[in-house]
């Protein structure tokens, strides 16, 4: 019961992240119509130099938000380390700091880079779906930008992982992969012997997946 009890508050929490990221996406849609008229007016006039910085500051802050808004819908490490390189980068610009803070906030961006060039590049290079395995093959290498290869017109997602593995020893289980070139289609849910979810695996560097 407890261990039901925290599946349902952790889907609650991801529908009020699903939420929160809709509501900030469409403030940013907003902000950056807003953006036109402000740009408009700078271009039909004379403007100061105050105009044109404010005018970066909102478009930084803009960025920041669409940066935030990936980092609620995919929780890597890699959407973490751009908000806080695009929030180091607009705390120099925004404020005016001196040469030694402003060394310090180049020095931060660096290790930034370096840690996601470094350490988390090659461990974050796969986009993972989930899909029902009634699902057309030709709408999930439309949706996911795959090349999953069809046997025949109209196959489902579920018959290719069904054919791709060997069932002849062992009945389906959850982890039972079907590699393709660029990635893999994984068993993620079975009930009752039957595959109710399977997991698309897009690697996003190299054209064959290598063993999961």
């Amino acid at each position: 019961m407890r261990q039901y009890l925290k599946n349902e508050v952790f889907k609650i929490s991801k529908w009020i992240e699903f939420y929160l990221s809709a509501l900030i996406a469409i403030a940013v849609i907003g902000g950056g119509i807003w953006m036109i008229k402000d740009l408009i007016t700078i271009l039909s006039s004379n403007p100061d130099s105050n105009a044109v910085y404010q005018f970066v500051l909102n478009a930084f802050n803009l960025v920041i938000c669409v940066e935030f808004i990936k980092m609620l819908c995919k929780h890597t490490a890699s959407t973490l380390v751009e908000v806080l390189m695009f929030a180091i980068a607009r705390q120099m610009i925004a404020q005016h700091t001196s040469p030694v803070e402003n060394l310090l906030c180049i020095f931060s961006i660096a290790v930034l880079f370096i840690i996601r060039k470094y350490f988390l590049d090659r461990f974050e290079d796969i986009d993972k779906t989930v899909f029902l395995p009634n699902q057309k093959i030709a709408k999930v290498n439309e949706l996911v930008h795959v090349n999953i290869p069809e046997e025949y017109k109209g196959e489902s997602i579920g018959e290719a992982v069904l054919k791709g593995i060997d069932l002849e020893k062992e009945e389906v289980k959850c982890g039972h992969c079907y590699y393709f070139p660029g990635g893999a289609i994984r068993v993620s849910k079975v009930a009752a012997g039957q595959v109710k979810e399977v997991e698309v695996i897009r690697s996003r560097n190299v054209n064959i997946m290598p063993n999961l």
